[in-house]
C-alpha cells in the first residue's frame, strides 16, 4: 500500500465528518444595532409644529433620524426657528446637528454660525438648551453685535444675545466713554 496517500485520505475523512454536522448550520445573530436610523434620506426640508404653528424648519444635504429616541442627525444643515408671530427669530448653519426632540436641545457642530436679529455667533460647536433659551460654545468664539465684535472662549449667552459671559476675550469697537467706568 502506498503509505503517502494514507495522511491525504486520513484529513479528508475527518474534514468530511465535521463540515456536515448539524452545529455548522446554526448560527446565532445578535440584534439590530441601536445605531441604525429608521430613516435616511437625502436634500431634505422637514418642519416642525408647535401646537399649529411652525416652531422650525431644518434643511440638510443628508438626515439620519431616530423616531424611537426622537432625535434627527443633519448634515450640511441650515435650520430656521420662528418665534410665535411666526417670524424668523435665528438661523443656524452648520456642518452637522442634532437635534434632540426628547430633552429639546440642538448640537451644533463645524463651522458653526448662529444669527439672529440682534448678532451674530461663529464657532465650531454650540449647544442650545432650547427649554432654557440658553446657548453655550465651548471653545473659540466671534460674537458681533451692531459694529462690536468680541473674541473669546466658552461663551454663553441666550438667543437675543442680550448678555456674553466669556473668557478669554478681546473686542473691536467703540467704547463711549460716559458709559465706560474702570
Amino acid at each position: 500500500m502506498n503509505y503517502r496517500i494514507l495522511p491525504i485520505l486520513l484529513i479528508l475523512a475527518l474534514l468530511g465528518l465535521t463540515a456536515c454536522g448539524q452545529d455548522s448550520l446554526i448560527q446565532d445573530s445578535e440584534a439590530l444595532e441601536q445605531g441604525i436610523p429608521e430613516e435616511n434620506a437625502l436634500k431634505v426640508r422637514m418642519i416642525e409644529y408647535r401646537d399649529d404653528m411652525v416652531d422650525y424648519i431644518i434643511e440638510a444635504a443628508v438626515m439620519d433620524r431616530f423616531t424611537d429616541r426622537r432625535m434627527v442627525y443633519g448634515y450640511d444643515v441650515t435650520l430656521t426657528s420662528y418665534d410665535r408671530q411666526a417670524q424668523i427669530s435665528t438661523v443656524i448653519k452648520a456642518d452637522t446637528t442634532i437635534v434632540d426632540d426628547a430633552r429639546n436641545i440642538i448640537f451644533a457642530n463645524g463651522n458653526v454660525i448662529f444669527e439672529s436679529g440682534d448678532g451674530k455667533i461663529r464657532t465650531q460647536k454650540m449647544i442650545w438648551e432650547r427649554n432654557l433659551d440658553g446657548i453655550t460654545a465651548p471653545g473659540s468664539v466671534i460674537l458681533i453685535r451692531g459694529g462690536d465684535v468680541l473674541k473669546g472662549t466658552n461663551l454663553r449667552t441666550d438667543t437675543k444675545l442680550s448678555f456674553a459671559e466669556m473668557d478669554v476675550v478681546s473686542g473691536e469697537g467703540y467704547v463711549d466713554e460716559k458709559t465706560f467706568s474702570w
